[in-house]
């Protein structure tokens, strides 16, 4: 089992990236954002969360550049 405090929720997740919860859940399986799925649920890492952001800083919401 993980250490719980390495992960946020996808909720919490999706808030700070401004994204649908269903898109990031998309994003994790997709490997944009590394995360992990415990039985139903999803959490997202928050050095991954960190990196992501910082990575696509200054780049526009929907630029297709931000999905690698």
């Amino acid at each position: 089992m993980p250490d719980l405090n390495e992960f946020i929720s996808t909720e919490e997740a999706a808030e700070k990236l401004a994204y649908h919860v269903e898109h990031v859940r998309r994003m994790m399986r997709e490997g944009s954002i590394e995360g992990v799925k415990i039985g139903r649920t999803w959490l997202v890492r928050r050095v991954a969360l960190d990196g992501y952001m910082k990575r696509t800083a200054k780049m526009a919401k929907h630029d297709p550049r931000r999905n690698k």
